[in-house]
């Protein structure tokens, strides 16, 4: 149990520093805001353009980055669900025992 607890608030810790690095990362995108940080990058509905012109292989790499980070973060959101139930059931099974 005492286990289960120090992986829940290690993958805390994990989630509030990505969630900060996240929101610190900055790809250029006009569409990107403190608030939408767990967006992947093409949730973002795309600007209009009258004429093609593909993106910068710059700007393409800080989307990929962006992107893993927040995959990173939905696995880790998701890791502490699934602790946080194995805590459950510990307790639980205290509580009746």
């Amino acid at each position: 149990m005492i286990g289960t607890i120090l992986l829940i608030i290690f993958f805390l810790i994990c989630w509030w520093y990505l969630v900060e690095y996240i929101k610190y990362f900055k790809t250029g995108d006009p569409n990107e805001t403190d608030m939408n940080y767990w967006k992947f990058s093409y949730d973002f509905k795309p600007n209009k353009k009258e004429d093609f012109s593909p993106d910068t292989p710059n700007f393409l790499k800080k989307r990929r980055l962006r992107n893993r980070l927040v995959f990173l973060l939905y696995i880790d959101i998701l890791v502490i669900f699934f602790l946080a139930n194995i805590l459950a059931a510990q307790i639980l099974e205290k509580v009746i025992n």
